[in-house]
């Protein structure tokens, strides 16, 4: 099947084998999209986790539609009344005390202002990341970003030989993840420069992998210590993806004395439609006067609009609550229904990956296509071995189940 924009478009997508065309229509907000030949999907993709109402909710549509015909667009030069209200809804929910926001559209834009922020607000030059971390793909988030894949010819980070000659070299010390002694190491030997640690605390990109409370205390304890700032990374799993409005919240708890410093969230926040945001403790954001960054597009009130409809459906749906349940829904699932090729289930609430195969294994790609062309599941693969699941919140246990029978299916394929 030719794709219609495949001569058009620049070759940085691995283009799957349909074109969508439109969701199947649910006034509960769509689990289910069609392609242009008419098959019907179910969406486990959900444009990498960003309808977490499902497709076109209608209550959400009506808030776009409404916030359209009476203001689109502002420079940031002024303020408008749905950026103030999201602003506030955003504040009075995330657990960064006394929090200002800047508001960004995607997920690479806040980390941008993340980076700046903690380099301003410290004075330091450094960022501790992680491996298999991914942050985004503009220049220093890419630097943050763990796979050299994405980040060569481009950066070359601290300890690194490659590549030899770079367009940029930045101050950025990449350690295990979940390893505290490494981090502890690094500390006593970079500490008066590191201005940040930056972390998911679920890395997605890489597969599902949630950060331990233990390890996330300590690390919060040791960024105390030094004088260097929490920066959490919910571009992915924030904004009710685990249960709770925030995954560090979910993974810690709420005391306010372990609250990260510096937060960014996109994907879900928009409902569906871009936006982003990059959150800092108030006397942080005084650090980014005038000129220190912009944007031309985030917190725009059609954007703004978009959000807050978003938390409104989440919150008067009891969303979160279904959201939190999807992860155990299908534990119990894979407890009635076993596969023996399934090596793993992991994550929280809704952000969930099954590792297929031995590890090591990279058989992922090839059951992810099974699934698609076979059973009508749209999926993610990570890493080669696991399969992502981001399904809209409101998807329960048939949906699960659905999902889990095209695994196994698919793995009993891809066996013979």
């Amino acid at each position: 099947m030719t794709h219609p924009m495949q001569e058009l478009r620049w070759p940085t997508y691995a283009l799957r084998d349909l074109v969508l065309d439109a969701a199947v229509p649910d006034e509960r907000g769509s689990l289910r999209v069609r392609d242009s030949a008419g098959r019907v999907y179910l969406d486990a993709v959900n444009g990498v986790g960003c309808a977490p109402l499902g497709h076109a909710h209608p209550r959400w549509v009506e808030a776009l539609t409404a916030q359209m015909q009476r203001l689109s667009a502002a420079a940031n030069s002024f303020s408008t009344e749905p950026q103030r209200r999201f602003a506030a809804a955003l504040v009075a929910r995330m657990p960064v005390p006394d929090a200002r926001a800047f508001i960004a559209t995607t997920g690479t834009e806040t980390t941008e202002a993340a980076i700046k922020l903690a380099l301003r607000a410290t004075g330091r030059n450094t960022i501790v990341a992680f491996e298999r971390a991914f942050h985004g793909r503009s220049l220093g988030a890419l630097a943050c970003t763990a796979n050299t894949a994405y980040r060569h010819p481009y950066v070359r980070c601290l300890g690194e030989s490659e590549p030899a000659e770079p367009f940029a070299t930045a101050r950025v010390l990449r350690l295990p993840f979940g390893d505290f002694d490494a981090l502890r190491r690094a500390f006593a030997e970079h500490g008066a420069a590191i201005a940040a640690v930056f972390i998911e605390p679920i890395q997605g990109e890489a597969g599902v992998y949630p950060a331990s409370r233990e390890f996330l205390v300590g690390l919060h304890g040791l960024c105390r210590e030094h004088g260097a700032l929490v920066g959490a990374d919910e571009v992915q799993s924030g904004f009710g993806r685990t249960g709770s409005w925030s995954a560090w919240a979910h993974i810690v708890g709420d005391d306010p004395a372990l609250a990260p410093d510096l937060m960014w969230i996109a994907k879900a926040l928009g409902g569906g439609f871009p936006i982003g945001v990059c959150l800092a403790r108030g006397d942080l954001a005084q650090a980014m006067g005038k000129g220190t960054h912009g944007t031309t597009f985030g917190g725009n009130p059609l954007a703004c609009a978009a959000g807050l409809a978003t938390i409104d459906i989440l919150e008067r749906d009891g969303l979160l609550a279904a959201a939190a349940a999807q992860l155990p829904t299908l534990q119990a699932i894979a407890r009635e229904e076993p596969c023996a090729r399934v090596h793993e289930i992991r994550g929280h609430g809704a952000l969930i990956g099954v590792q297929v195969g031995k590890p090591g294994e990279q058989i992922g790609t090839a059951v992810g296509d099974r699934m698609m062309r076979d059973h009508g599941v749209l999926v993610t693969v990570c890493g080669g071995h696991t399969i992502r699941l981001l399904l809209p919140y409101r998807a329960g246990a048939d949906e699960l189940r659905e999902v889990w029978r095209a695994i196994s299916r698919s793995l009993e394929s891809e066996a013979t």
